[in-house]
């Protein structure tokens, strides 16, 4: 197994003056390069707080966070661990620092010395991979919020990460534009392969993942592929979630005699209510 991010026995506790809050306890997880990884969890879960520990952000006070086999408490390999590791979060309009968008995607190549025409080939592919090439002299404003989304992941890929983080990078946005996201996001992981981990709280978006992680007061209280977590219908409801509809469905029509397997999508439904006919 192939590993790009090791977490070993990971707790991270916010201390305000003489107050302690634990925000993730003993959190044991292995990423494998090229999947896709899904946290879900409610608000305060310690989701966020996890995705940070992950590019180094923050440090844990417990344990060791691993990417590529660098320490993440290595404050020499800080940014080697942060160019390996590249965040998308919640707001685009945060990670946007120019008022042209080729501009904004320069950025942070320039910061790094890259030279002027990989710069300009590292935009070209970053654009033409979240299909937002006639955007490039465009100004942010004018933009939805699902194209902004979409220019905020290019602005992470001209500076050419292994892994790529967005952290709840869907929830401001309109169904249109988390289905925009989701495309690029599902395309960068099956034709570049890259890397993925999403966290949302959004079922719908965690059922295309290889493998979902739930957690529940800043532990990971379950994992494993959708399936398999969204079979554990307590867990799921006790850790303050809801089902996806499709899931939610199937577990009623069991309940009332229907012999069909749990489904996770409505075409999976469909499917097993003709066949069970």
């Amino acid at each position: 197994m192939d590993n790009i991010i090791s977490v070993q026995n990971v707790s991270y506790d916010y201390v305000s003056g003489n107050t302690t809050n634990r925000g993730v306890s003993e959190i044991n997880l292995d990423i494998e390069r090229g999947s896709f990884v899904v946290f879900i969890g409610h608000n305060g879960s310690g989701k966020s707080t996890l995705a940070k520990l992950l590019n180094g952000f923050f440090v844990p006070d417990q344990g060791k966070v691993l990417v590529n086999d660098i320490d993440t408490a290595d404050e020499e390999k800080t940014f080697e661990i942060r160019s390996k590791v590249g965040m998308v979060f919640q707001n685009p309009d945060n990670q946007m620092v120019a008022s042209i968008i080729e501009d904004d995607l320069a950025f942070g190549p320039e910061n790094l010395g890259v030279k002027r025409e990989e710069i300009k080939e590292r935009i070209d592919w970053a654009l033409k991979t979240v299909n937002m090439e006639e955007y490039r002299n465009r100004t942010p404003n004018r933009l939805s919020g699902g194209q902004k989304q979409r220019i905020a992941i290019a602005a992470i890929l001209v500076m050419k990460p292994e892994v790529l983080i967005l952290d709840e990078s869907t929830a401001m946005l309109d169904p249109k534009g988390r289905d925009e996201v989701m495309d690029t996001v599902l395309k960068l992981n099956s034709e570049e392969g890259m890397t993925v981990i999403l966290i949302t709280h959004y079922m719908e978006e965690a059922i295309r993942a290889d493998k979902v992680a739930v957690m529940n007061e800043g532990r990971i209280v379950l994992a494993g592929k959708p399936k398999e977590v969204f079979e554990k219908v307590d867990i799921i409801r006790d850790a303050k979630l809801e089902l996806p509809v499709a899931t939610k469905v199937s577990v009623e029509l069991r309940k009332l005699g229907y012999d069909i397997p749990l489904a996770l999508t409505e075409e999976e439904l469909v499917e097993s209510l003709v066949l069970g006919n």
